[in-house]
């Protein structure tokens, strides 16, 4: 009775072991995507993001957190570009992380961009995070692999303990591609 009553909790959690991992998106537009799985958020970000993008993605977390309250863990993985907000752009983006912080458990972000560019955009994040520090653990990294191996505690104790860093990995994985090869298609 006791090995029936933990299988059905974990049938009725979403705790199914085995289940691979899947991001159900939230917004896809063309410069990016957000997913959810449980209470962990995944964004990709590729090319310019316009102030309308802003608005729909102020609209979609506004949705997502009235329904859904409670505590979450965000990683953003932001691919190579040749991009570049104005301080419109980059002032409406700040405000935009800043609007949840407070439910944040930890989040990470990605700069995928190799040399001297991306280790100078790195490093800008993590001295802005450190001026203007959040209240939950943050770090920037500069691949993905790295970034997930570090939220996979704070995902594990939101989201159950198949949460592992392959199988997150994997999943982050299947959405950026399924995102980019969606891009690619579009062009």
């Amino acid at each position: 009775m006791q090995g029936e009553r933990a299988l059905t909790r974990r049938v009725d959690t979403d705790q199914c072991w085995g289940v691979p991992i899947k991001f159900e998106p939230l917004l896809t537009l063309p410069s990016l995507v957000s997913g959810m799985w449980r209470r962990f958020g995944v964004h990709a970000f590729e090319g310019h993001v316009t102030l309308e993008d802003m608005t729909r993605i102020e609209a979609s977390g506004s949705h997502w957190h009235r329904t859904n309250p409670g505590q979450l863990v965000e990683l953003v993985v932001i691919f190579p570009s040749d991009a570049r907000m104005s301080a419109e752009e980059r002032t409406r983006m700040a405000s935009l992380v800043k609007r949840w912080e407070k439910t944040r458990t930890a989040s990470a972000t990605v700069v995928l961009a190799d040399g001297l560019a991306g280790a100078m955009h790195r490093s800008v994040l993590t001295g802005l995070q450190m001026i203007a520090p959040p209240p939950h653990p943050t770090k920037v990294f500069s691949r993905t692999p790295d970034a997930v191996a570090w939220l996979a505690p704070y995902v594990q104790a939101l989201c159950g303990a198949d949460a592992t860093a392959a199988e997150l990995l994997a999943a982050i994985d299947r959405l950026c591609d399924g995102f980019r090869s969606a891009r690619r298609a579009a062009t």
